[in-house]
């Protein structure tokens, strides 16, 4: 699978809760932070769909299909 690299700056407190984590984990923190990522948007894309279909379902005509909802192609799933 093709990668990119992404740079992130975060607080310092948010670091240390990640370092924290990674201690307990054993993991590096980069790979967590990816796991995190990934059910985020995992979960965030099923509440879009869920929102989507409740608001087909409530209003079927007068709601244009304002939320369009991409398959996710390639998601790692930890």
């Amino acid at each position: 699978m093709k990668t990119r690299q992404l740079t992130l700056e975060i607080s310092e407190s948010l670091f240390h809760k990640l370092e924290k984590l990674s201690e307990l984990t054993e993991e590096p923190i980069n790979e967590l932070v990816i796991q995190m990522i990934t059910n985020n948007i995992l979960n965030s894309t099923q509440k879009a769909k869920d929102l989507n279909e409740l608001l087909t379902i409530n209003f079927p005509e007068a709601l244009p299909e304002i939320i369009e909802i991409g398959e996710l192609v390639g998601a790692e799933i930890f």
